[in-house]
């Protein structure tokens, strides 16, 4: 600490005194009006070498540190210095409190840490529970699409979307209408699906630098779920339309080259929830009352029927070309089973369980499941692993790799590893 030291005083006018010895005062032996009186005067031109002298000294001092520091300061390290010890901000590891009041399922996605969607902020995150981006935002119903390190977030029912990468997401761009879905690849192309006068729905293309490529309405069907194809090149465009008071569900594959559709499939009266490619020609698409896998290549499309039960979780796994169905024989949602299915639409395995399933994971030949604040463990066999506590008000799991995975709570982020 630095501490304020005490100056020294000369005495003038000692020819008032007319004293021929020398003759030490203290400062209670000067008048108060002859001490206020008698300072040192500076001129301006040694103030300023004074100062100049010291400037050099700085600099000097700051050269010599710099080099006996250098491996220090990169510009990361510095980032941190001025993140950890300037501002005071610190990374504790899980469990990392959400930032926001709300996160839903769909808006809480795994891959090398968390990424997740509040009613407020993104926020991505490390597997080691330190932040690694966050950008605030002003949508009332964000919905978040990820691939890879690329990420675009839009308003659904109202206008903007937001792109760009886990640790940090560029400018909002407004749109003129109501955005319905959209999606990005890992390449950063993306799409963005919107209302439009004349028609129910129109798809509109751009590539990473935000140039447009690609657009097409669609006159017939209201388009509620997209995916982009890995290459950029097409996608995959699900949507329903009215039929006599029923729901007829479509798929559109599309084509950034061609004018026309490629190809279009019917999927009677299903709702599509989502759609995602395993591969340039294979697709997965999951809805209310129906499953399908199509063939691009071989113009097939398959279906994986629920029967009588209800959906009330899912999962698709693009790296293991797989995805996994939670259908409950009972109406109260219990008693599911878990139907894990390959990419040509084949259900490999039928596990019955005792389970609600209220989320679901799949990550290589591991399935976690949540049930009343317990995470419980498969594998793709069916074959029971144990389970672990998910913590209280547990709302989504998310596998981070075989044996651990994160919890979604109320008011914060946990991981779990299983035993």
């Amino acid at each position: 600490m630095w501490r304020k030291r005490g100056g020294r005083y000369s005495v003038k006018n000692v020819d008032k005194r007319k004293r021929t010895q020398r003759v030490v005062l203290s400062y209670e032996d000067v008048p108060l009006e002859e001490y206020n009186d008698e300072r040192t005067q500076i001129s301006p031109e040694a103030v300023k070498r004074i100062l100049i002298i010291a400037a050099v000294i700085v600099v000097i001092g700051l050269v010599v540190f710099a080099v006996a520091n250098r491996d220090a300061l990169t510009p990361d390290k510095i980032g941190n210095w001025v993140k950890y010890d300037l501002l005071g901000s610190s990374d504790k590891g899980f469990p990392v409190n959400i930032i926001g009041s709300n996160v839903s399922v769909g808006n809480f996605q795994s891959g090398g840490g968390i990424t997740y969607v509040s009613d407020t902020s993104f926020s991505s995150v490390s597997p080691e529970g330190n932040e690694i981006g966050y950008n605030q935002h002003s949508f009332s119903k964000p919905v978040m699409e990820t691939a890879g390190d690329n990420v675009i977030i839009y308003n659904l029912g109202g206008n903007g979307y937001v792109v760009g990468k886990k640790d940090k997401l560029n400018p909002i761009k407004d749109t003129d209408n109501y955005v319905i879905t959209a999606d990005i690849n890992s390449n950063g192309v993306y799409c963005v699906v919107t209302q439009t006068d004349g028609y129910l729905s129109k798809l509109h293309v751009y590539n990473s630098k935000g140039e447009k490529l690609y657009a097409y309405s669609f006159s017939e069907y209201y388009i509620n779920s997209v995916s982009l194809n890995p290459n950029g090149s097409g996608c995959v465009a699900c949507g329903v339309t009215g039929d006599n008071g029923s729901l007829l569900g479509i798929a559109y594959v599309l084509d950034f080259a061609s004018k026309d559709p490629v190809a279009t499939y019917s999927l009677d009266e299903t709702t599509v929830y989502d759609c995602e490619y395993f591969n340039s020609n294979s697709v997965c698409i999951v809805g209310s009352d129906a499953a399908y896998t199509i063939d691009i290549r071989g113009g097939k499309l398959n279906e994986v029927e629920y029967g009588n039960k209800q959906l009330t979780a899912f999962d698709i796994d693009i790296n293991t070309n797989a995805f996994v169905l939670s259908l409950s024989r009972s109406a109260d949602g219990r008693k599911c089973s878990l139907n894990y299915v390959n990419i040509n639409g084949e259900i490999v395995n039928v596990n019955d369980t005792k389970r609600a399933v209220e989320s679901i994971s799949l990550f290589k030949n591991r399935i976690a499941v949540l049930d009343s604040n317990k995470c419980y463990i498969y594998n793709t066999d069916g074959k029971a692993l144990g389970n672990v506590d998910a913590g209280t008000g547990a709302k989504a799991v998310r596998l981070e790799s075989t044996d651990s995975a994160y919890i979604l709570g109320i008011n914060e982020i946990r991981k779990v590893v299983s035993g």
